[in-house]
Formats: structure tokens, C-alpha cells, sequence
């Protein structure tokens, strides 16, 4: 007699919100993989920290979201639409995706102006002036420098910039690559409490990797901790921040 059929569970739910990747892998060139499988989902509106050790795949996470890494299997959805295979100037333009990435993220030689501009290079003429307004409104401090080289901005300052680029073409999600890299601890608190200032402004997407872990958490809604290119912890950011086993582990706390 055969043995009797062993009944399939329920298909796992698929993943919901602004921000899905499902199995996600990736790597650079004919190297290894850095990503293994991640399944990440950030709703609208929250603000989601990437967190982890040097090497265990956050930056290219992120970067594979904005379509600066090509993905070797699974996919990536923004705002439920499949973006796998799209680039990133046509996730910014057709997906409304902003990225800010961690390093050489201004243009030392422009201005101010200049620097902003160039994230609203497919606007026509009249919006990039109204949408160069706004922002000028919005950061009054770039706005007074607005004809200045952006080499003669603080570190803090040149961040703002980066930020103020990507805002300028009116993004529903944005993706943040260490905000706080080489920043003062006053800087770093600043920039921090603009991110904060978007999402209650916009209501924005905003998924970030960051290093500074208790800062990060602070201002998240929840957080994706990774290990060797998977997901090693997903929870809500203030548990995770208020968990020593977990902080000494896998955060670098003492």
C-alpha cells in the first residue's frame, strides 16, 4: 500500500508594504554572493534601520533596492510594483525612489544650487525652479549658501545637501546609506532629527543602514539586523534597543 499523501501548510503570505525584496541574492562580478535569500518589508511611512557588522551585506542590501546592484535571484517591489530589473535613474524617475549614498555625495567644485539641481535633471525648467523653492524654503541653512561651493560646507552641512538632492524630485521612498558617517556627535544628532522631520513632514519610506546603532534605533520604527548576508533578527527597534543579549551580540554594546 502506498503511503498516504503528506498534506502541503498553508503557502507562506507573501510580504506586504512600500519596500518588499523576496529572496533576495546578489553579489559584485563573477565574486561570491553577499546576499543570501533576504525577505524584507518596510510599510509606509515607518522608518526602517539595516543594522550588522562590517562585511555582512547592508550597504549591498540597499543598494540592490535602488538598482545599483543587479540582483542574481528573487525580487525587489516598490510600492507593489516589480522593479527587479529596473535601473536606478528609472527608479527614481518611474518608482519615486531616492537614494543617498555614503560616500562622495556632493559635488565638491558646484554650488549649493547646483548640487540640488542635479537630482531634478529630468523636471522640466519651471518645476526644478518650484521644487528648488521648496527646498530652499525647507533648509533655510543651504538656502543661505545656496551660491557657495559645496567644499566649503561642514561635514553635517554636505550631508543636508545629499539629502536635499534626493528630496528634490519629490521621492515616496528613501534609501539612506550611513546618514551619520564621519559626522560629529552634535552633526550626527542633526541629521538624525531632519530624517525624523521628513517622514512627519511627507510621510515618506525611509529605510537607512546605518552603523551607529543606538541613534538609528532611537528614531526607527523597526530594525533588520543581518549576519553573513541574511536576516538574522527582524523587530520593532525599541525592543531590540532595550535587549542586552541581542545588543551585545549582534550591535557591538557592552
Amino acid at each position: 500500500m502506498n503511503a498516504p499523501l503528506a498534506l502541503a501548510g498553508p503557502a507562506p503570505r507573501p510580504l506586504e508594504g512600500m519596500i518588499v525584496t523576496q529572496g533576495l541574492r546578489a553579489g559584485y562580478g563573477d565574486g561570491p554572493d553577499i546576499l543570501h535569500g533576504i525577505d524584507l518589508a518596510v510599510a509606509s511611512g515607518e522608518i526602517v534601520t539595516i543594522l550588522g557588522p562590517n562585511g555582512c551585506g547592508k550597504s549591498t542590501l540597499l543598494k540592490t533596492i535602488g538598482g545599483f546592484v543587479v540582483p542574481r535571484a528573487g525580487q525587489v517591489l516598490i510600492d507593489a510594483r516589480d522593479t527587479t530589473s529596473v535601473p536606478a535613474h528609472l527608479r527614481v524617475r518611474e518608482h519615486h525612489v531616492g537614494f543617498v549614498p555614503q560616500t562622495d555625495n556632493v559635488f565638491a567644485t558646484l554650488s549649493v544650487a547646483e548640487n540640488i539641481l542635479l537630482g531634478a535633471r529630468f523636471l522640466v525648467a519651471s518645476q526644478r525652479r518650484e521644487r528648488l523653492a521648496q527646498i530652499m524654503k525647507a533648509y533655510p541653512s543651504l538656502a543661505a549658501k545656496k551660491d557657495r561651493r559645496a567644499s566649503a560646507l561642514s561635514g553635517g552641512e554636505r550631508q543636508l545637501l545629499s539629502i536635499a538632492r534626493a528630496l528634490i524630485a519629490d521621492p515616496a521612498v528613501l534609501l539612506l546609506d550611513e546618514p551619520s558617517a564621519g559626522l560629529s556627535p552634535l552633526m550626527m544628532d542633526e541629521v538624525f532629527d531632519e530624517i525624523v522631520c521628513i517622514r512627519d513632514r511627507t510621510g515618506m519610506t525611509i529605510l537607512m543602514v546605518e552603523q551607529n546603532a543606538a541613534q538609528a534605533l532611537a528614531i526607527s520604527d523597526r530594525a533588520y539586523v543581518l549576519a553573513l548576508g541574511r536576516v538574522a533578527i527582524e523587530q520593532r527597534a525599541s525592543e531590540l534597543l532595550n535587549n542586552p543579549e541581542l545588543a551585545g551580540l549582534y550591535l557591538g554594546a557592552h
